[in-house]
């Protein structure tokens, strides 16, 4: 087991629900009056019956955590410690919200690849167990500074409804549906600038990594030209076999 910070790489899965879903549950990091705490009234907005922008924060969270816990199927709890905080936003450009693994597995009872790290909500599916003992498998922040500020994107603000007519907004639910993705599995722990592998050792979201243009998988890759394909835009592709078939 490896302890790491939040990662971010994009992927987000559609799927038929799985006889047994997951439980994925969201873990409030905030103080009080901030964050998911916010007092601030709200009126509820497209079928998110919040009546605070913190309870309305809160309330996309869990409803995005409820889609993908429909489509995964796992006998062990998905811990997702979360929270609002201030962070990067121009009158242009803001981030938007991140999420990662809290911790990663490799060689455990029940992985299906050797000598490859898999992020924990992964890991605890396949070993049928909770391998990190109750505690949280992924962390996400969001950036509570696009809400109510004139120089955030120019006036632009969260949308918090759960029916997608967010207008000149932001919706808030398509994006914590993909970082969350990333906290699930689609993200790698490769090293994007130098290529790298985390402590030498492949991970499993790496092994279905492809690039057109070298013909190459990023496991049969040497540090270099994985640090290239990362930013060979358009032409790195998910190489799944079921991903294949349906293509």
């Amino acid at each position: 087991m490896r302890r790491l910070p939040a990662l971010a790489l994009s992927l987000l899965l559609a799927a038929a629900a799985p006889a047994s879903a997951a439980t994925i549950t969201i873990v409030n990091l905030d103080g009080a009056n901030e964050g998911f705490n916010d007092p601030t009234p709200a009126s509820p907005v497209g079928g998110n019956p919040g009546t605070t922008i913190g309870q309305q924060r809160l309330n996309v969270f869990q409803h995005a955590a409820d889609i993908w816990g429909g489509l995964l199927p796992s006998s062990v709890e998905i811990r997702v410690q979360s929270r609002f905080n201030p962070q990067s936003c121009t009158a242009t450009s803001a981030v938007l919200g991140s999420a990662g693994p809290i911790e990663v597995y490799r060689d455990f009872t029940g992985a299906d690849s050797a000598a490859t790290w898999y992020h924990v909500a992964l890991a605890n599916k396949l070993a049928g167990v909770d391998l990190n003992s109750g505690a949280d498998d992924i962390s996400a922040t969001f950036n509570s500074s696009i809400d109510n500020n004139n120089s955030c994107l120019q006036n632009t603000n969260w949308y918090y409804g759960l029916d997608g007519n967010e207008g000149n907004d932001v919706e808030l639910l398509p994006v914590v549906l993909h970082e969350l993705g990333h906290g699930l599995g689609f993200s790698t722990l490769v090293n994007s600038s130098t290529g790298a592998e985390f402590l030498g050792f492949k991970d499993m979201y790496e092994r279905f990594l492809f690039d057109n243009t070298s013909g190459k998988r990023w496991v049969d890759m040497t540090n270099g030209e994985r640090s290239a394909s990362a930013v060979n835009t358009g032409n790195v592709v998910w190489d799944g076999a079921v991903t294949t078939a349906h293509s």
